[in-house]
């Protein structure tokens, strides 16, 4: 299951270990006073955002991804086995962050906000 970023200088392949996502609920209820039923502003949930988590085969892959992530743009990321992580995204909402794990793996985990442009 093989994951690719696309951003304004290449392409990063990589594994998707792990993904995580939110949407905010932005309806309103309005509690008002006298009444037991409030009035109700319904909106829809906001784009996705949160963090997934990307595995590589060498250091060097990772410190490359990690530094294209770091540039402020808009990426696309896509998934061979999962076409619901698919999306257009920026870097925020957390820390760019990598980790080697005891069986030699190095991870990078990348906070995003979904984007339409």
């Amino acid at each position: 299951m093989s994951t690719t970023i696309t951003h304004a200088g290449g392409v990063i392949t990589a594994s998707l270990e792990e993904w995580r996502v939110l949407s905010e609920a932005r309806s309103i209820v309005h509690t008002i006073l006298g009444r037991v039923d409030p009035d109700i502003t319904l909106r829809p949930t906001s784009p996705r955002r949160g963090a997934f988590t990307l595995a590589f085969e060498t250091g060097a892959a990772a410190q490359s991804a990690r530094l294209a992530l770091a540039v402020p743009q808009v990426l696309t990321l896509s998934n061979s086995g999962v076409a619901e992580v698919s999306m257009q995204f920026v870097i925020a909402g957390g820390d760019l962050g990598d980790a080697l794990s005891r069986s030699g793996v190095w991870t990078l985990e990348v906070p995003f906000q979904e984007v339409s442009v």
